[in-house]
């Protein structure tokens, strides 16, 4: 363990104090991780991120990743000429373009993820959500009466807990597909972003790491906003400093915290060694949201 902390240490650049210190809050602790945008779709990235996970293993942190798949899931639709159309950053979802979904999402990305964190000798298990009822869902519900009905798309209701805290005291590490299906059998399309956020706050994890294509909440001094309370973000929303494809993001991270998760992070995916810089240094290097 000595030698992995002093590893680490001089990947992150920090003293092996600093990350001994921080490792202590971690050690047996659930960490879920959502894995998409550049750091999955990069070579480079993903390879590091997959040496991430090897890493807080061998310290004794429990990860769960959820992976997302969207730009993936845009080029079979485009290959099969099927059109697609999005509502809110939500998929319109019929059950032709389901198929697609969940075919790109449990097999081609899913499989790819468990394959090459077991070849880093990590424990990986690829699982679709609809695995021994991994994430029972139910219908998206529509806001406004005039907004499209998004066919097969789904939020999360529950979870099995008691198969995800057997899986990760085992030493394994569940990869996990956004895709639930309610009691009935019909299945549905989760935002990947929305799955991290409930499964975290369901089995009480430590933290919630979002790996996103942009450095966090950006003020309006053009800098990363290092972190924010709750009763910070309406303000921000309003001041149009949180806006668009961010405000998804944000409200993941702040209704995972509501819920009981100690803090939650939105991180840049695009950086070399994010998830232990995060964790293990004092600084860290997102947007981190508590209470």
């Amino acid at each position: 363990m000595s030698n992995l902390i002093n590893k680490i240490a001089k990947q992150i650049s920090v003293s092996k104090k600093e990350v001994s210190s921080n490792l202590k809050k971690y050690i047996n602790e659930i960490i879920v991780i959502k894995y998409g945008g550049s750091a999955m779709l990069d070579k480079k990235l993903s390879l590091n991120f997959f040496q991430n996970i090897r890493a807080l293993v061998d310290l004794k942190i429990k990860p769960i990743i959820v992976h997302g798949g969207g730009p993936q899931i845009n080029v079979m639709l485009d290959k099969l000429n099927i059109k697609h159309k999005f509502f809110k950053g939500m998929r319109i979802t019929d059950k032709k373009t389901f198929d697609i979904v969940e075919m790109i999402l449990s097999g081609v990305i899913n499989k790819n993820i468990s394959y090459c964190l077991s070849n880093k000798k990590v424990n990986a298990l690829g699982l679709s959500g609809v695995d021994s009822k991994i994430i029972i869902a139910k219908k998206y519900r529509k806001k406004n009466i005039s907004d499209p009905d998004l066919g097969f798309v789904g939020q999360p209701h529950s979870i099995n807990k008691t198969l995800l805290l057997s899986l990760v005291s085992n030493k394994n590490v569940p990869v996990i597909a956004p895709i639930g299906a309610n009691a009935k059998g019909t299945k549905f399309n989760i935002n990947a972003d929305l799955t991290a956020g409930f499964i975290a706050s369901e089995i009480g994890a430590r933290r919630l790491l979002m790996l996103t294509d942009v450095k966090g909440v950006i003020g309006k001094d053009s800098k990363v906003i290092s972190e924010l309370k709750l009763s910070e973000i309406k303000q921000l929303i309003s001041k149009k400093i949180i806006y668009g494809g961010m405000i998804p993001k944000v409200k993941t991270c702040v209704d995972a915290v509501r819920a009981g998760i100690r803090a939650s992070v939105i991180l840049d995916g695009k950086l070399n060694n994010v998830i232990l810089k995060e964790l293990l240094s004092d600084e860290g290097i997102g947007t981190l949201f508590r209470k």
